[in-house]
């Protein structure tokens, strides 16, 4: 079953990690083993915490048998998870 893809916001940060969460959780749930997609065009900030949660979502689809799928992602998506050094493990 093929899931709507989540846009994250233009400021995608701690304040809104939980919300994020719940809703990659409730896609993951609904996907049934299909790759979750998440559209990253409106990103202009994103933290470390933001980050995280998409890791860990992507590590639960993996282990479900999906993926996740960052599409679009902007600049500065790329430029914050070059920061931190998760390229290899976001946008492979």
């Amino acid at each position: 079953m093929a899931t709507e893809a989540l846009t994250l916001s233009e400021i995608t940060n701690i304040a809104g990690v939980a919300d994020l969460h719940a809703a990659l959780s409730e896609r993951l749930e609904a996907a049934d083993g299909a790759a979750l997609v998440v559209d990253c065009s409106a990103v202009r900030t994103i933290d470390a915490a933001s980050l995280q949660c998409l890791l860990m979502a992507r590590r639960r689809a993996e282990k479900a048998g999906g993926g996740l799928e960052l599409r679009q992602v902007s600049e500065d998506f790329e430029r914050y998870v070059d920061y931190v050094g998760l390229r290899a493990h976001l946008l492979s």
